[in-house]
């Protein structure tokens, strides 16, 4: 997961902090699901904190469910907007397309699992995610 923050190259003025449980160091999922789910998570935050922030990642399991959060101190997401949040082609930005959640939502539910979020305008959002734990195979 840090090379999410890595591949998405985050400015100066985001402070970031990725804690991830040892015993969730290895998902069992469709890794490319995982990065494009994170790698959307993270460029939404980024973009939520133009003046800069503090990007929090974590992911650790509970009872029998791996618990991803992705955490920004950004501007928030509008109570109008919490609705339609993960409908295709809705957006906030001016310059969005409005596919990153929607393609999010798809994603977590075809890996078994569901995403939710927290938001407050001026003081953040967070997105958890929420998958069942696999046992690897022996």
């Amino acid at each position: 997961m840090n090379d999410i923050t890595a591949k998405n190259s985050l400015p100066g003025n985001i402070e970031a902090h990725v804690r991830i449980e040892n015993e969730v160091a290895k998902i069992v999922a469709d890794a490319a699901f995982i990065r494009r789910i994170l790698g959307n998570l993270v460029s939404n935050a980024v973009q939520a904190m133009p003046q800069g922030g503090k990007l929090s990642i974590t992911a650790q399991k509970e009872l029998n469910d791996i618990v991803i959060k992705v955490r920004d101190t950004g501007v928030g997401i509008p109570e109008h907007a919490k609705p339609e949040l993960f409908t295709p082609l809705f957006t906030t930005k001016s310059r969005g397309q409005g596919f990153g959640l929607a393609v999010c939502k798809r994603l977590v539910e075809a890996l078994n699992g569901s995403i939710t979020f927290w938001s407050e305008e001026g003081k953040g959002t967070e997105f958890t995610v929420q998958l069942p734990s696999r046992k690897n195979k022996p």
